[in-house]
């Protein structure tokens, strides 16, 4: 064994270790997190996918992507490497959708499959899996919904199955197509050739994810211009999003010559060759990619393809084009090829690191959207904290004091009324005067429970507590919009307060005291109680009632007792009233506020728990050596 085979065993080993450990590593963090990942969608297929291309390096096919702008020569080198007609070449645009070229396996004939799908959601992952599957890496997830419609391999289905009609082939429906071929020397040993689209041409899409997926399975590039279709602003752009996705596959470039300035001697067609192709070497070193100048080619394809044809077969300048390339193929064979193991194993490296970079940067971008989230539902939270901890109607917790010369006046006045009513020069026995003082105290009673609710402001406060209840509702559907939130506005029923009609004032007065006993007898003037007598009674019962002029320490009935005993209930009606509110805006304050922080984060826990498995997955991603 040569030391070059043995530095390349032995590097092999080195890399195919680093591979096992990655893969192994990340099948556990797979495990570990299935059950958050769940929920987060994106994070899990992208650790989903970087698990895949970290245990690619288990399967020993490898993928050779040709690329290249609009009729560089594409189709023709495919052909040539197929040894087979498996991709159309026509003066019009040709190969729109991208083509999977492998050799046929022993025994089997030469076969067309079209994959095809109704689900056009999911299309680049069921690209993935029809790629896996294709490689012997089954993946039925994704393959559930995906058609395989095959066809034998003949130049007309070539035309019917592949190029078919330019719109018919931008169907969503249409995946790839998969083509077996006999195959050339470089498509020995498991080797899959990608005919891409032109990614210039009038229905290409450079922003399509057919294009992402793919670039992402590439071992190698072969980059195809011509001096007719050289490298372009379009080209650029597709090996910018080449290298995002796979930036340690190797390129080699394939510049097809066209002889159309016949009239130039080969010494001046030879230098325009030779910048046309420097040209675009510098381009694709400038986008970091590694390429080496012995990986540049410059070949007459159309040449070559009409000596193998078998066309002009005299003609020496064919037999030397299709030399050349035969040469090329030989090159490419024993330097990429050859050493494809190595070159496999430290691409699948770098595309698994460059898919946990990814990784790294959605979880980052999802743990930015969890703790804008957050700070969202706690300033939410907040405002409705806010509302909750204003007080509510506190101005009508305390009955407003009622002057006791309103009361007095009321009493005065009827028992003036009562004074002018006696008749002089008559007496009343004990129980008519008494019935006069009765009457005279229930007339008052009548007559304060008509004062009351005016004297007490009852109605103003039951405005009052209602308007506050209505604005306090307003404020809560005002948070709710500023929280992006449609509110669902209420309207409370209007809760009445009671009316103190219920005033005894019987209780102040002793009859018995104020009315003495006397005897009646009828025909005897002076006996039994007479018109002053009842005057004095009335006066009596009057400053029982409301106290006396003479001194303000000694109040009466109404002032020291009644009246305390009617705000008292006026009091705790008013606080039933106001709960009764309070419980009102407090269920529509939760109501929405659990509404609010519901469309925020639906389950706080969970979410918190999410966004530390998070963290902690991005931590363990970054810790994994390479």
């Amino acid at each position: 064994m040569t030391m070059d085979k043995v530095q390349n065993l032995q590097e092999r080993r080195v890399l195919q270790n680093r591979c096992s450990v990655v893969g192994r590593e990340l099948t556990r963090l797979l495990g570990e997190y299935a059950d958050v990942l769940r929920d987060c969608p994106t994070v899990d297929m992208q650790l989903r996918k970087a698990g895949s291309r970290a245990h690619e390096y288990e399967n020993g096919t490898f993928i050779v992507l040709v690329v290249g702008p609009v009729k560089s020569g594409k189709s023709t080198l495919v052909n040539l490497i197929a040894n087979a007609y498996v991709s159309p070449t026509h003066f019009l645009e040709c190969t729109v959708r991208p083509s999977i070229i492998s050799q046929r396996r022993e025994g089997e004939d030469c076969r067309i499959t079209v994959y095809t799908t109704e689900d056009s959601r999911q299309r680049a992952r069921a690209i993935d899996s029809v790629i896996d599957s294709i490689r012997g890496m089954e993946n039925g997830e994704w393959l559930r919904d995906v058609v395989k419609s095959e066809f034998e391999l003949t130049p007309e289905n070539i035309k019917d199955k592949v190029e078919l009609g330019l719109q018919e082939s931008l169907s969503a429906e249409t995946l790839v197509t998969s083509i077996t071929t006999p195959g050339g020397r470089l498509m020995k040993q498991d080797v899959f050739i990608v005919d891409m689209p032109g990614f210039d041409g009038e229905y290409a899409n450079i922003d399509d994810p057919v294009y992402d997926t793919i670039a992402q399975r590439a071992d190698l590039i072969v980059f195809v211009q011509s001096s007719n279709s050289a490298i372009s602003k379009v080209s650029g752009q597709f090996l910018k999003k080449l290298h995002e996705n796979n930036k340690d596959v190797p390129v080699s470039l394939i510049h097809n010559v066209f002889d159309s300035a016949h009239w130039r001697d080969d010494a001046e067609r030879r230098q325009t060759v030779e910048e046309q192709k420097q040209f675009a070497l510098g381009e694709i070193r400038r986008l970091g990619f590694k390429i080496d100048a012995e990986q540049c080619f410059s070949i007459n394809l159309g040449k070559v393809e009409d000596s193998r044809n078998a066309k002009y077969a005299d003609d020496a300048d064919l037999r030397s084009e299709a030399q050349a390339f035969d040469e090329i193929e030989n090159y490419l064979h024993d330097r990429v090829i050859s050493n494809r193991d190595v070159m496999r194993l430290s691409v699948c490296l770098g595309r698994t690191q460059q898919q946990l970079q990814k990784l790294t940067a959605t979880i980052s971008e999802e743990l930015g959207k969890n703790a804008a989230l957050l700070q969202q539902y706690n300033e939410a939270a907040q405002a409705f904290e806010a509302l909750r901890n204003e007080p509510l109607m506190s101005g009508t917790d305390m009955v407003p004091l009622v002057n006791p010369n309103v009361p007095r006046t009321v009493v005065e006045g009827e028992c003036q009324s009562r004074i002018s009513q006696i008749q002089p020069r008559l007496h009343r026995s004990d129980s008519e005067a008494r019935t006069i003082v009765t009457d005279f105290v229930r007339a008052t009673e009548r007559l304060l429970a008509a004062r009351f609710p005016e004297i007490l402001h009852i109605a103003q406060t039951e405005s009052e507590m209602y308007l506050q209840c209505r604005q306090r509702l307003s404020e809560i559907d005002h948070a709710t919009l500023q929280c992006g939130m449609p509110s669902n506005p209420i309207v409370p029923e209007r809760i009445t307060l009671q009316q103190p009609n219920d005033i005894n004032l019987m209780d102040g007065l002793d009859l018995t005291m104020i009315v003495p006993h006397k005897l009646l007898i009828p025909g005897v003037r002076w006996m039994g109680h007479s018109s002053e007598d009842l005057v004095s009674y009335l006066n009596a019962a009057k400053n029982r009632l409301v106290g006396t002029n003479n001194s303000d320490s000694e109040r009466g009935y109404i002032e020291t007792t009644a009246l305390p005993q009617i705000l008292q209930r006026i009091s705790e009606d008013n606080k039933r009233v106001r709960d009764q509110y309070r419980t009102i805006c407090d269920d529509y304050l939760q109501s929405n506020r659990q509404r609010v922080l519901s469309a925020i984060i639906p389950d706080l826990d969970a979410f918190n728990r999410q966004t530390a498995a998070l963290e902690k997955l991005r931590n363990d991603i970054n810790n994994i050596n390479f």
